[in-house]
């Protein structure tokens, strides 16, 4: 079964969802665990980190979680190895093309790269995932 684009829109709406948690989630634990920092940047600096690795995870769970009970063909594995594709793309690139002298665009590519590349791996399987045998109780 291929990829069609209302199960693409859904996965997207489910990895965003869930990734937003987890970009909560994460940047709390990022502030707790950089609070103590003596230079007094650290929860700052904790929760960008804690945010920036958090938010992958949790958009592709999110798409993982919507695929399933669609039968969706998918791969885990190919969505984080793009997703950390994407994310280095955009800190290597972020000095070289200036992205690092306006906030706004390099926070919005700090999100968006890592999502689009999590989503093009992770439509990338070779075998379709077979139903749910429901005969069985």
């Amino acid at each position: 079964m291929r990829h069609s684009l209302r199960n693409i829109l859904l996965e997207l709406l489910g990895g965003g969802v869930v990734g937003l948690l987890f970009l909560a989630a994460g940047s709390w634990l990022g502030f707790l665990l950089g609070r103590g920092a003596s230079s007094g940047w650290g929860d700052i600096v904790g929760a960008f980190f804690g945010s920036v690795t958090a938010y992958p995870i949790g958009f592709i769970t999110g798409m993982w979680l919507v695929a399933i009970p669609l039968h969706q063909p998918h791969s885990v594995w190919k969505a984080i190895v793009a997703a950390l594709a994407g994310l280095a793309l955009v800190f290597l690139l972020a000095q070289p093309l200036h992205l690092n002298d306006d906030s706004r665009v390099l926070g919005t590519l700090l999100y968006l790269v890592p999502s689009v590349c999590a989503l093009v791996g992770f439509t990338q399987a070779k075998k379709p995932v077979p139903p749910a045998d429901t005969s069985r109780s």
